[in-house]
């Protein structure tokens, strides 16, 4: 998952979810979604990350 906070685009930070929340949809999407295993959540901020999952 990748979630940010950006008034630009040009720079972003990452949302702070709370761990619950995480835990809650990445157990869904792991048990739900067929041929998912496991679920990452990105916190790197933009720069230097992109906003776009690489």
């Amino acid at each position: 998952m990748r979630a940010v906070t950006s008034t630009d685009g040009m720079m972003a930070e990452y949302y702070p979810f709370e761990y619950g929340f995480l835990r809650r949809v990445s157990t869904r999407i792991a048990n739900e979604v067929r041929g998912i295993k496991w679920v990452t959540y990105d916190i790197t901020s933009k720069p230097p990350g992109t906003i776009e999952w690489e």
